[in-house]
């Protein structure tokens, strides 16, 4: 059993890092992550991502808040009895504000709790491969690999237009 290593590409463009990326999937290398100063979708669409379960987290806070808005105001108003001018007791359409902004109140708070789970914040300490210049000028692709594999994959990052080739851990 041949024992896991991770290798990391530092990059000065993007255009060295989309190659880096299609040439390691061909080459089958385990992309893990890729570090950028500056969002690109052009690497979400070459790493094939999921999109992000956060908008499930708001649309269960949303159908939540609706129900819970029209809950309120319908046992609030069972509860006080203000039974006036032949209105029916309960009258759902002014529970309809109260619904609405309990939605938006709801949705907001689950897709800032979810942000916050899903992306693992806060975050006291760095990850081990982070290089301070992905901050700033420089892109990283963390790879894992077999030690049998490095030499390939460490000369895929290299001709691909890696400034840098190192072993993490």
């Amino acid at each position: 059993m041949a024992s896991k290593q991770e290798l990391l590409g530092i990059f000065a463009h993007a255009d060295a890092v989309l190659a880096a990326i299609s040439r390691l999937k061909e080459g089958g290398g385990n992309i893990r992550t890729v570090f950028s100063p500056v969002p690109l979708h052009e690497f979400q669409e070459a790493l094939k991502t999921r999109p992000s379960p956060v908008r499930y987290c708001t649309l269960l806070g949303g159908i939540l808040g609706i129900v819970s808005g029209f809950s309120l105001a319908a046992y609030s108003n069972l509860q006080w009895e203000f039974i006036t001018g032949g209105k029916p007791v309960l009258a759902w359409l002014p529970f309809v504000v109260v619904g609405f902004e309990f939605t938006i109140l709801l949705g907001v708070l689950f897709t800032i709790v979810s942000m916050l789970i899903i992306s693992r914040l806060p975050r006291f300490h760095l990850p081990a491969p982070y290089d301070p210049r992905f901050s700033v000028d420089r892109f990283g692709v963390l790879v894992d690999c077999a030690r049998a594999d490095k030499e390939l994959l460490s000369g895929i990052l290299r001709d691909s237009g890696a400034e840098e080739v190192r072993e993490v851990r």
